[in-house]
């Protein structure tokens, strides 16, 4: 399963983290406006 991720904060986080427990050969790709990837954003 291939999934992107526009927005770490808060729900993309937990999305993504939701996703790597859950769902296996997952292919997550995650676009952040900032430099990292931050729960507080």
């Amino acid at each position: 399963m291939k999934v992107i991720i526009v927005g770490t904060s808060h729900v993309g986080f937990e999305a993504t983290q939701t996703l790597l427990k859950e769902v296996q050969n997952v292919d997550i790709h995650l676009f952040e406006q900032d430099d990292k990837m931050s729960f507080m954003g």
